[in-house]
């Protein structure tokens, strides 16, 4: 998430809270929001900045879910006590729909910023800084949902209009360049992709620390454009260092940490500890993140790719079979990560000799690559 207006202090920190600390943090928030509402009540202003604190340590933590509770309550709030159009209710949707994108509830999430991103239009105007932040989130919703060319242009006109409103090395620009270059790397363009993860992780370490979440972020980033790309060894050797780090300073269970893992485990040469680390990885986006969400089904992609290699095709089929169904389930046959769970679920029938399933699923591709 960026640093958008509240989470500024956030982002400009160079040191980061160890797990523990965080932890402590969060309950004591918890107190402090037990005593404002006993205090002053529900909608006093410092009730509701306790509220927006406590939600942002849920989600430094990983708990989006927790996270989300918190947020639809505040907007709700903001929508009673100062109406639709104002700024805080505006920037309260933009928290909202990116906590239902982590969630993989990815239409809540696009009515909630394509609305957000109208209202601010209206009330703010086309250059202002929360204008450009609304921008940056849809620009990766836009990538999640498959609508590349979409998610280009909308990130283009986030990293344009972040740079000319706070320069070039404000936080905010930094997550707009980020968010611009995961789509490169989505599209193939990997020179530009990696060309972009450079600058960003040099301006990261510079001005929020080398151990800062979202340096480690852009760091991974480029560990990805390096494995789309077929550098596997600079690949791991990035995503070893990357993990370590977010093992230590955001803790085994982050999101995180778990997503840089199950990315370390597709560039292992040594299969058997390719598998281990792949399954580990799908059980916990399986317990955290749920079997239905995104992630979850990817890494279980990840992992039918590892058992095909191993010979294991029974496996890899019985995994792609449900990685295919949910995919076609939640956003239909032409999405993107659907056709690459037919192709992938094609070429693996052909290797089996089952010609005729094979097809099947050719015929729906189309013929066309994928």
């Amino acid at each position: 998430m960026p640093g958008i207006s509240g989470a500024q202090s956030l982002l400009a920190s160079t040191s980061w809270p160890s797990p523990e600390a965080q932890h402590k943090d969060l309950e004591g928030w918890k107190l402090i929001l037990l005593d404002k509402r006993t205090d002053l009540g529900d909608n006093h202003p410092e009730t509701m900045e306790a509220m927006e604190k406590l939600a942002w340590l849920h989600y430094e933590l990983g708990d989006f879910k927790s996270e989300r509770d918190l947020r639809v309550a505040v907007l709700e709030k903001y929508q009673i006590l100062h109406g639709e159009d104002d700024p805080r209710t505006l920037q309260a949707m933009d928290y909202l729909g990116s906590t239902h994108r982590a969630l993989g509830q990815d239409k809540e999430a696009q009515e909630m910023l394509e609305l957000a991103l109208e209202k601010k239009r209206k009330v703010l105007g086309e250059n202002h800084p929360e204008t450009a932040g609304t921008l940056s989130f849809l620009a990766l919703l836009y990538q999640d949902l498959g609508q590349l060319n979409k998610a280009q242009e909308t990130g283009m006109a986030a990293v344009e209009k972040h740079t000319q409103l706070l320069g070039e090395d404000h936080p905010d620009t930094l997550w707009s360049m980020h968010t611009l270059a995961d789509i490169y790397r989505r599209l193939g363009q990997f020179i530009g992709a990696e060309d972009q993860y450079h600058i960003v992780v040099e301006k990261s370490i510079r001005i929020l620390g080398e151990n800062h979440p979202s340096t480690l972020r852009a760091m991974r980033g480029l560990g990805m454009t390096y494995l789309a790309s077929g550098q596997l060894k600079k690949t791991e050797d990035l995503l070893t260092v990357v993990f370590d780090k977010q093992k230590k300073i955001l803790g085994k269970e982050h999101p995180d940490t778990i997503f840089t893992m199950g990315h370390l485990a597709s560039t292992l040469d040594q299969l058997s500890a390719a598998e281990e680390l792949a399954t580990a990885c799908l059980q916990k986006h399986q317990k955290i993140c749920g079997e239905d969400h995104p992630q979850t089904l990817w890494m279980m992609g990840e992992l039918a790719s590892i058992f095909r290699k191993q010979g294991q095709l029974e496996y890899a089929e019985e995994l792609l079979v449900t990685v295919l169904e949910k995919w076609r389930k939640l956003f239909g046959d032409a999405y993107t990560n659907t056709r690459w769970a037919m192709n992938e679920l094609a070429n693996l029938y052909r290797s089996m000799g089952k010609l005729q399933a094979a097809q099947e699923l050719e015929r729906l591709i189309g013929g066309q690559a994928v």
